[in-house]
């Protein structure tokens, strides 16, 4: 067999599994393997975090028990160019493994297959091996961001 065939069976694969999963972001903790962060209640339907602890240009992990028992598994940053962002620890092709994603510099690496993705294009893509945003434009006021909990519901 072609090595290119092989290489489009593979992929494949690994795309129906990822779809095939309940929720790449949103899992039993047992089965997550990547950074599983700090766990924070909402409040209200929100979660509320501090800017000031994501002033560093690090990526801070969280996760969050969704009213279905599952839990969400987010990081949110405050990117190069002074935005703050916040997505999934999960990305939509490699999601199965359920891996998620390191920083690195100014970029974060898919756990699975090594993709890097530049901190300051988090949360304003869908699809392909990138963290699956939460939502583009994150409330900052008074100090705090807010993440509604319906948007972690919907991914």
């Amino acid at each position: 067999m072609n090595k290119s065939y092989l290489s489009i069976i593979l992929l494949l694969i690994l795309a129906l599994t990822s779809a095939q999963n309940v929720s790449a972001f949103s899992a039993d903790s047992q089965y997550f393997k990547g950074t599983k962060g700090e766990q924070v209640e909402p409040v209200d339907q929100e979660i509320s975090l501090d800017v000031s602890s994501l002033d560093d240009g690090k990526a801070h992990y969280f996760n969050v028990l969704l009213p279905d028992g599952k839990t969400a598994y987010f990081f949110v940053l405050k990117s190069p160019d002074g935005v703050y962002r916040a997505a999934f620890n999960a990305c939509q092709v490699c999601g199965g493994a359920l891996q998620g994603f390191r920083q690195v510099g100014d970029y974060m690496v898919c756990n699975t297959c090594g993709n890097r993705y530049p901190l300051d294009r988090i949360a304003t893509e869908k699809g392909g091996c990138n963290p699956i945003p939460i939502n583009p434009d994150l409330k900052v006021s008074g100090g705090k961001i807010s993440i509604r909990l319906s948007d972690l519901e919907k991914g």
